[in-house]
């Protein structure tokens, strides 16, 4: 792609933080669901991304919240260099990082080099409130019933509900990421470094550990390696208690993301009766995600969910 053939507000983008130098190499970049346009280029041989979100009339603000948390989690550390950011437009740029997303790995040094990125995340300043996760969870019921005429299943409605009332003394705890799935975590050989923060803000940390375990950390006990990592410390049974909570809000509002994904896809939605471990479901996505329609994913999310939801709610008032 050339330079001329970008958007009015990229081309602006790259004057107001480059003026007068070459931009050089310019290529789309893949995105994740948030639709928004990525492209990598180089000045004067230093790499950089630049993205485009549309402003959303139904939500004046949503930009402005993402530009403060990315600006703060940029002089923290824990996103690349910001260069540029206009809420008007929507238009960001920032460093390229030369790492690769979150995989498994033998590296033993890894979870602990996550765990501290995180902390020193929810250490930091703090980030506007943005809307709660049950907002978003009725957003993505209200695309799921205009794209396929049904909406999210009510079983995950009413417990995501639950469990969000369970968490409620943490909601607001910390700043957060609000979306650490592996994609979103970039390793470099000198840092590990968060990206896409559209959904940051306010909230519970414990949640942001959660989503790391969802697809990362598949097995118990490297959950509570992470956890142990993060507090430094061994978990106590409260600590240990509020993860499997916040464990349960992830799935099942990973589990909303891609019922709504499969929507997006439109085609028969795969029944819930597919009984593989959600390891394996998540395992076969990764290595293949247009083999496996996210519908077979949200409802192995669904299952996994339903299994920790009952737990953790049972015996509460």
């Amino acid at each position: 792609m050339s330079a001329s053939a970008m958007h009015p507000d990229l081309t602006a983008a790259l004057e107001a933080a480059f003026p007068g130098r070459p931009v050089e190499g310019v290529t789309s970049l893949t995105g994740g669901f948030s639709g928004a346009t990525l492209l990598a280029f180089a000045v004067d041989g230093a790499p950089y991304v630049a993205k485009h979100f549309a402003p959303d009339p139904g939500d004046p603000e949503r930009m402005a919240r993402e530009i403060a948390c990315l600006r703060i989690a940029s002089e923290r550390g824990v996103a690349p260099r910001l260069r540029h950011a206009d809420a008007r437009t929507g238009v960001t740029i920032m460093d390229r990082i030369a790492g690769t997303p979150l995989r498994p790995t033998g590296d033993p040094t890894l979870p602990g080099r996550i765990a501290t990125t995180l902390r020193r995340l929810h250490d930091g300043p703090p980030f506007p409130r943005s809307p709660s996760r049950m907002d978003f969870l009725r957003s993505l019921d209200a695309q799921c019933a205009a794209v396929g005429g049904v909406g999210l299943p009510a079983e995950l409605v009413r417990t995501a509900s639950e469990l969000e009332r369970v968490s409620a003394p943490h909601a607001h705890a910390a700043p957060c990421h609000r979306d650490l799935n592996p994609n979103n975590v970039l390793v470099a050989a000198d840092r590990v470094v968060f990206v896409d923060w559209n959904t940051a803000g306010a909230g519970d940390p414990f949640v942001d550990l959660a989503q790391l375990g969802v697809f990362a950390y598949p097995r118990r006990e490297q959950r509570e390696s992470l956890l142990e990592a993060y507090l430094g410390r061994p978990a106590s049974d409260e600590e240990r208690a509020r993860a499997r909570v916040a464990r349960a809000i992830a799935l099942a509002f990973y589990a909303a993301g891609f019922f709504a994904a499969g929507a997006r896809l439109g085609g028969p939605s795969p029944a819930d009766e597919d009984a593989r471990p959600l390891a394996e479901v998540l395992a076969a996505f990764g290595a293949a995600p247009e083999r496996t329609h996210p519908g077979t994913v949200a409802a192995a999310l669904l299952r996994e969910m339903r299994r920790e939801a009952q737990d953790v709610l049972r015996d509460r008032p």
